[in-house]
């Protein structure tokens, strides 16, 4: 099965690979090297790009590890732009499917980092996507949001302190979830993900002076919103 491209053919990796739950355990295939992120990041794109190359040429497999080593980056992502668990799974999804049938139409360019970025484009669009044509008052993030995979993890205390702490990233949960989505994402991606403003510029596909605008004003929402108690508007993990 192929990617659309020279094949002429088009096959939905919905249907030939069993995506992994997100909120699973991660299992690597032995069959597939995976090299990891603390890998040098040139080794780690060209091995993407090996893979993706494996992909047009019909072994669907090779997607797979793909999949597993961007699962909860872009479950986060979709999960803090939407504030609903099974939106954000639907999001998940989908993109991969997106990514995989139209891997064609992706080119690196010798970027670091540029399959990750692609995918967070897609991912990204599709949340805005669910957004728009829902239309519904955003609500807090489901409370069943786990690890890594809650906007505000934190390390484990005393039951005082986590009771504190978990006050305060409902708080911030929900005015992360108040602003337009066009802050969010920037913040998201900024704070959250801790990507650099050129990433965040190849995925938005927007000037960094624009970017870092509404970053700015994005915490200044938060502060105003927080209140004083609350840090100075930061999103971080």
């Amino acid at each position: 099965m192929y990617p659309r491209g020279k094949s002429g053919r088009s096959d939905d990796v919905s249907g030939a690979i069993a995506l992994p739950d997100p909120s699973g355990p991660t299992i690597v295939p032995t069959m597939v090297p995976l090299l990891g992120f603390d890998a040098p990041a040139r080794s780690r794109d060209n091995e993407e790009q090996a893979l993706i190359e494996r992909c047009l040429a019909g072994d669907v497999e090779a997607f797979r590890p793909l999949v597993i080593r961007y699962q909860r980056m872009a479950m986060s992502v979709a999960l803090h732009m939407l504030g609903c668990r099974a939106d954000a799974e639907d999001v998940v999804q989908h993109g991969f499917t997106d990514g995989f049938n139209n891997l064609y139409r992706f080119s690196g360019d010798g970027r670091e980092r540029a399959f990750a970025n692609w995918l967070l484009r897609i991912v990204v669009n599709r949340s805005k996507d669910i957004l728009k044509s829902k239309r519904r008052t955003e609500m807090p993030l489901d409370r069943d949001v786990q690890g890594q995979e809650a906007a505000f993890a934190h390390d484990a205390g005393d039951p005082e302190t986590n009771a504190v702490g978990q006050q305060r990233r409902q708080r911030l949960e929900a005015a992360l979830l108040a602003l337009a989505p066009k802050y969010r994402e920037v913040l998201i991606l900024k704070d959250v993900e801790e990507l650099s403003f050129e990433e965040i510029r190849s995925i938005l596909r927007l000037p960094i002076t624009t970017l870092k605008i509404r970053a700015v004003r994005a915490r200044a929402m938060l502060r105003e919103t927080l209140g004083p108690d609350d840090g100075d508007g930061t999103v971080s993990r």
